[in-house]
């Protein structure tokens, strides 16, 4: 319903470059490129200033994108009141989320929406939670699923359970039999830490302070993976939320055993939306199967 070269412009305001916009819209640069001059010739107005290191808007642009926003939301609006009065029949969803949910929950989620909404399609993508209030600020994305949210203004809870962090070792290890730990019994130990691209790691980094624990890992992985051949093959040990390793730990190659601390026991999940925004009913759907899932494990 709105415009291809304003659809463009928009993107490619909202990405800082054609590149991304290019791979947001799944569009050649070259395809968006042309489009947004034609938009330029139709207003006789000069939209963006190209450069080595991106774009940026021009005065004619900033005014384009607030107006381009509002067209925005009167169109998700209609598409809502449209989706309403037929029902949930078709749609397109696109969810941002964190690894740990990826990793276990959401697959009982998709279960249940795909079985009652077939012909809805989705986009799903795993990223960092800052990364994920970013895109509910900008409309790039509907719901989005992260991990100990910064408060933001612009964006509101739907859902939430908690997320503890957790001790993971291998079977066969000396700490295995452990019904607890505290971050003071690891200092010493090969230790497998979150990275910063996630915002468990400030968590972690701010529990290790509080306890005074001489904690220095001794890697630092976004990956599941690269964390689980760590610990599964006897190297050390991890601190991370259990459900990233939920699949190793059902094949027996990890287990978790539960820290004593008040900071990485108070982690929480939570299921996100713009504020104020009135989101399709593909989406309302999508918000609740979802939501169900972090009500059962917070149950």
């Amino acid at each position: 319903m709105m415009p291809p070269g304003l659809r463009c412009f928009l993107a490619v305001a909202q990405a800082g470059s054609m590149r991304e916009a290019a791979l947001r819209l799944r569009l050649a640069q070259s395809a968006i490129s042309r489009r947004i001059q034609q938009l330029e010739e139709e207003l006789g107005v000069q939209l963006l200033e190209r450069g080595a290191r991106g774009v940026a808007l021009t005065p004619a642009g900033e005014i384009l994108l607030h107006h381009g926003r509002e067209a925005t939301q009167l169109t998700e609006r209609l598409r809502a009141d449209l989706d309403a009065l037929r029902g949930v029949r078709r749609g397109h969803v696109v969810v941002r989320l964190v690894e740990s949910f990826a990793a276990s929950g959401l697959s009982a989620a998709l279960a249940s929406f795909r079985a009652a909404y077939p012909a809805v399609t989705l986009d799903i993508a795993v990223v960092g939670s800052e990364a994920i209030l970013a895109s509910l600020r900008d409309r790039t994305c509907h719901l989005g699923i992260a991990f100990n949210p910064s408060a933001d203004p612009e964006v509101e809870v739907l859902a939430s359970a908690a997320e503890p962090l957790a001790v993971m070792v291998a079977p066969n290890h000396a700490l295995a039999g452990a019904e607890k730990l505290t971050l003071a019994e690891l200092a010493g130990l090969p230790l497998v830490a979150p990275s910063y691209l996630g915002s468990s790691r400030a968590l972690f980094d701010t529990a290790c302070r509080a306890a005074r624990a001489a904690i220095r890992p001794v890697l630092e992985t976004n990956s599941p993976h690269v964390a689980a051949a760590f610990v599964a093959d006897g190297k050390g040990v991890a601190v991370m939320v259990p459900r990233v390793l939920a699949l190793h730990a059902a094949l027996g190659r990890v287990k978790a055993i539960p820290l004593v601390d008040p900071l990485l026991n108070g982690g929480r999940i939570a299921l996100l939306a713009r504020r104020g925004r009135r989101l399709p009913a593909a989406a309302e759907a999508m918000s609740a199967s979802l939501a169900r899932v972090l009500e059962q494990q917070a149950g």
